[in-house]
């Protein structure tokens, strides 16, 4: 007898996910990078740089794996890294032209993708889906803090 498989919010989001990851991924393995890489990229501020300490809670991500991509993108001399003179601890991360460019590459990527999403849907399913998303990330975030206290 056949198991029958029961759909649930969360397996719909993480399908989702995994199959665009898998696009990013080859999209961006044609440029010598890596979705991760790409996304690091766009979370840091092309003029000013960013802390890794700002840039880790917006793409939900641990310390390790930051590490690791920090470490390639300055290997690669997309990154420069510069620690603050008052606590050498805190080092900015900065964009070189390369970083740059791949940034704006990475954007390019992302704003493609999405106006094909609003093309396919529509900007009124498109907005209701946002509205969505964004309610299931607040129940989520809610139960969350519900579970720690």
């Amino acid at each position: 007898m056949d198991k029958k498989f029961t759909e649930t919010v969360d397996s719909k989001i993480k399908v989702a996910w995994q199959i665009i990851s898998r696009m990013y991924n080859v999209e961006a393995a044609k440029h010598e990078g890596t979705m991760a890489e790409a996304h690091f990229l766009l979370n840091i501020d092309s003029h000013e740089g960013s802390y890794a300490s700002e840039i880790a809670p917006r793409l939900g991500m641990q310390g390790t794996s930051m590490s690791r991509i920090i470490k390639s993108l300055a290997e690669e001399k997309v990154i420069k890294l510069i620690a603050e003179k008052k606590d050498k601890r805190k080092v900015k991360i900065i964009l070189t032209q390369k970083g740059k460019e791949k940034k704006e590459l990475s954007k390019m990527v992302v704003r493609n993708f999405n106006a094909l999403i609003e093309q396919e849907l529509g900007k009124k399913r498109l907005n209701e889906f946002y509205e969505t998303i964004t309610m299931i990330a607040e129940i989520a975030e809610q139960r969350h803090k519900s579970l720690i206290v």
